[in-house]
């Protein structure tokens, strides 16, 4: 293990899953899906809150990326999840992108089909690779145990972020300002 695997770790798991947690939790408590004063309680408030959304009597309308991080099964497991599939889903995005502009280019109709054909098969199993998350980091990494202990860090440090950001009502400032500018531009 040398410092530049850490780094690697940290740039590739960490900083995203830090991110990506402290927006997730950060908007599921200012719409008060979620609360707990420590990260304890919090996590709690995942798990019941993931439990909810699996139950379709007691399932809420949530905004989609809440949804998905819940469907991958909530907390470390769901969000590490959540964000594997959509670092796989951005590349295949940008392949269907140039795809589509080979097509515009030669007008070729049959590979519009085979474009479409491929997309749909690799939503499913980008949709396997993203809930077999840790198989996936294995393979794309040499040193996925350092990945899986910097993303958990930045996991647990994403949700004290949320945590803390909310208590400190910089979560409703933000989306308040937030707000103002999107009515601004309409």
């Amino acid at each position: 293990m040398t410092s530049s695997d850490i780094l690697s770790a940290i740039f590739s798991a960490g900083l995203p899953l830090f991110l990506l947690t402290l927006v997730l939790v950060a908007w599921a408590l200012h719409r008060d899906l979620l609360s707990g004063e420590t990260v304890k309680e919090l996590q709690g408030s995942i798990d019941a809150l993931g439990k909810a959304q699996k139950d379709r009597k007691r399932r809420q309308q949530i905004n989609p990326a809440l949804g998905k991080w819940f469907r991958f099964g909530g907390g470390f497991y769901g969000l590490a999840a959540l964000y594997t599939w959509l670092l796989i889903e951005w590349d295949d995005v940008v392949n269907f992108l140039v795809g589509l502009k080979d097509i515009v280019i030669n007008l070729d109709p049959s590979a519009l089909l085979g474009l479409v054909i491929d997309l749909v098969v690799e939503s499913f199993l980008n949709f396997a690779w993203a809930i077999a998350w840790p198989a996936y980091w294995l393979s794309q990494s040499r040193n996925a145990w350092i990945m899986f202990f910097v993303g958990y860090a930045g996991y647990w440090l994403g949700i004290k972020a949320a945590q803390y950001a909310w208590q400190q009502g910089w979560v409703s400032a933000v989306i308040v300002r937030a707000t103002g500018l999107i009515q601004r531009s309409d």
